[in-house]
């Protein structure tokens, strides 16, 4: 598998910091990617964020020199420890009373597969171009309070989107002891273009915007100009909170 990414992790105009994270590494067909977007309600979202970076950055390095490497599977396994041992950190690390917490979208690439651990609300999706048409496809959930049914059961989407409750985050990494993830698998054929962001990118700036880039940069490979395409767009919007996004095409 061959693998370009290109990525940015920037303040935007309304934050007086940026307490996002990004890992990025790739080697002879492999790729891990990781967006932690530290939740700036709570206690010193960047520690959290950070330590996600670095937990993730230490597994990387024992990867790339392990004489034999965990299979795909194994490796997705590994991954999920180690964020929950990012969990673990960040939690007891925090003040008795206080909360501390990141959101994390990973994306793990391995010769034809492909493997999405998701927790909160920064999403990663999938563009393919195809002889059906071309699409974008969100792979992660938003861990919302309107995305769980038993929230909102009975009650209609005027009534969802006015409750306090809306948007609120029901999960993320170091808020509670025990740590919960999302994980979806896939394989890669052809080119697909995966997008790993933070809140801040994709509350700016539309599905239809970064569907259309995209694709054109499917066709080009060239992945800056889709990061910039994306970058002015969040900015001409107001871009109100950190903006952190990354790139990756993966081309068999």
């Amino acid at each position: 598998m061959k693998i370009q990414y290109t990525s940015f992790s920037e303040t935007g105009l309304i934050r007086k910091e940026n307490q996002d994270a990004l890992f990025c590494g790739t080697d002879h067909g492999a790729g891990l990617f990781v967006v932690a977007d530290g939740m700036g309600g709570c206690q010193d979202g960047g520690r959290a964020s950070t330590i996600i970076k670095e937990k993730a950055a230490h597994w990387w390095s024992r990867y790339k020199h392990s004489v034999k490497p965990p299979d795909f599977l194994t490796a997705v396994r590994e991954l999920q420890e180690v964020f929950a041992e990012a969990n673990g950190t960040i939690y007891s690390g925090t003040e008795s009373g206080a909360s501390c917490g990141s959101t994390l979208v990973a994306l793990w690439l391995e010769q034809d597969d492909w493997a999405v651990i998701s927790c909160g609300d920064s999403r990663c999706y999938q563009a393919k171009a195809g002889i059906f048409g071309n699409k974008l496809v969100q792979l992660t959930m938003d861990d919302v309070w309107e995305n769980q049914l038993s929230n909102v059961q009975g009650m209609t989407r005027e009534q969802i989107e006015t409750d306090q409750k809306f948007g609120f985050l029901v999960r993320a990494v170091g808020v509670e002891p025990e740590f919960q993830c999302s994980v979806q698998c896939g394989q890669c054929k052809g080119k697909n273009m995966f997008i790993l962001c933070s809140d801040g990118i994709y509350k700016y700036c539309s599905e239809e915007v970064i569907k259309k880039l995209s694709l054109s940069a499917m066709k080009s490979k060239k992945l800056d100009l889709m990061s910039q395409g994306i970058w002015r767009q969040v900015l001409k919007n107001g871009a109100g909170d950190n903006l952190s996004l990354v790139l990756v095409l993966a081309e068999n």
